[in-house]
C-alpha cells in the first residue's frame, strides 16, 4: 500500500511538471509569436486606392495595431479587379500572421458573382479573424441640385436617360447597388466609372455626373462641408450622424444593403495568431476617441469572429450571385473598389 502511495505520488508530481512544462512552452512560443511580428511588421493589404472609406478604416486598424505592440503595421493599397488581386496576394502569402487582408463585400462576394475561375476561394483560401465594422450606402448629388428623393426621381426621369452617376467601377458594390435601386424604381441612368471612391465622388461634386451611391464613411466629410447631399441611406435605421435623412425603406423603396470590413489572413494561420489579432483589433475600436470618429463617419462597430465570420462571406456570395443575376449583368471589366 505505501508503495503504491508513493508511485501515485510521483506520478501525480509527473503530471504537475509536464503540465507546466507544456504551459511554458506555449508561453514561449507565443512571445516568440509576438516578438517576431513586432521584429518583422506586419503587411496590411487594402483593395482600394488611397483615400476611400476601406483605406481609411485601414490605416485606424493599423495604427492601432502598431500601438498595440505589433510593430510597423504598413498599409498597402493593392486596388484593382474588385478587389482580387489584393485577396489573391494575401491568399498565396505565408499564413505567419504578417500578411492581412481588410475584406470586404467585392473581394469576398461580388467577386464571384463576376468571375467563375477566382486564384482563391472567399472562404477557404483564408484565416477569418474579425469583420470588425459595417456601413451603410447614401445616395448623394450636389447641394442645391435637388431636395428630396422624390425630386430626384422626376428629374431623372424626365431626363430620359442622359442622366449619369460615378462608381468605382464595373462590378463594384456602387454600380451594382445604384443599379438595383435605379432598376426597381425604373429609372435609367449612364455609368460614368472612376478609379477610386474619391475620383468618384469628385464627379458628383464637380457636375460630372449628377448622382452617386457611396459609402457612408466616403460621403460625410462632403456632406458636412456642404458640398454634397444626401436623399436616403441604405440599411435599416437612420444614420446618428444624419437623423434628417430617411431610409430609402421609409421611403418605399426598401434597400437593406450595407458595406462592410473584415480583418483576414492567408489559409493556415494558427488559432493563437488569429485570436491575438481579433482581440487586438477589438481593443482598438473600444477606444472611446476610436468609437467617437466611427461614429462621426457613420460606421457600425461589429465582432464577427471566426466561423460566424466565414458564415457572413458564404451569405454574400449567394446574395450578390442572386442580385447580379437578377440584374442581367455579365462578367466584364471589374471595380477598382470603395
Amino acid at each position: 500500500m505505501k508503495l503504491k502511495l508513493q508511485r501515485n505520488a510521483l506520478q501525480n508530481a509527473a503530471n504537475r511538471i509536464g503540465f507546466a512544462l507544456v504551459s511554458a512552452i506555449a508561453i514561449v512560443a507565443n512571445s516568440h509569436v509576438a516578438a517576431e511580428q513586432k521584429a518583422t511588421g506586419v503587411e496590411l493589404v487594402v483593395p482600394t486606392a488611397a483615400e476611400g472609406s476601406t483605406d481609411q478604416l485601414a490605416r485606424l486598424i493599423a495604427a492601432g495595431l502598431t500601438r498595440k505592440g505589433f510593430g510597423d503595421v504598413n498599409v498597402h493599397n493593392m486596388p484593382g479587379r474588385s478587389g482580387t488581386l489584393a485577396a489573391s496576394h494575401v491568399a498565396g502569402s505565408a499564413p505567419d500572421g504578417r500578411t492581412l487582408l481588410v475584406a470586404t463585400p467585392s473581394s469576398h462576394g461580388i467577386a464571384s458573382a463576376f468571375e467563375t475561375k477566382l486564384a482563391y476561394d472567399p472562404v477557404t483560401s483564408f484565416t477569418p479573424i474579425v469583420r470588425f465594422a459595417a456601413a451603410p450606402y447614401l445616395l448623394v448629388m450636389k447641394s442645391g441640385n435637388v431636395g428630396s428623393l422624390a425630386q430626384f426621381v422626376d428629374k431623372a426621369q424626365a431626363a430620359q436617360g442622359q442622366w449619369r452617376y460615378s462608381s468605382t467601377g464595373i462590378g463594384g458594390p456602387h454600380h451594382l447597388i445604384a443599379e438595383l435601386y435605379f432598376q426597381s424604381a425604373g429609372l435609367s441612368l449612364h455609368h460614368v466609372p472612376a478609379k477610386g471612391g474619391a475620383p468618384a465622388l469628385a464627379q458628383v461634386i464637380d457636375g460630372s455626373v449628377e448622382v452617386m451611391l457611396p459609402a457612408a464613411i466616403l460621403a460625410l466629410p462632403r456632406l458636412q462641408q456642404g458640398q454634397l447631399k444626401a436623399l436616403a441611406v441604405t440599411g435599416k435605421q437612420r444614420l446618428k450622424t444624419l437623423p434628417e435623412v430617411p431610409t430609402f425603406t421609409e421611403l418605399g423603396t426598401p434597400l437593406d444593403v450595407v458595406s462592410w470590413y473584415g480583418l483576414m489572413g492567408p489559409a493556415g494561420v494558427s488559432d493563437e495568431q488569429a485570436k491575438r489579432l481579433a482581440t487586438a483589433v477589438q481593443e482598438i475600436l473600444a477606444e472611446q476617441t476610436v468609437q467617437a470618429q466611427l461614429s462621426e463617419l457613420g460606421i457600425e462597430i461589429t465582432a464577427d469572429l471566426g466561423t460566424a465570420f466565414s458564415a457572413v462571406i458564404t451569405n454574400e456570395v449567394s446574395r450578390w450571385k442572386a442580385l447580379v443575376a437578377g440584374l442581367g449583368l455579365r462578367n466584364g471589366e471589374m471595380a477598382a473598389d470603395k
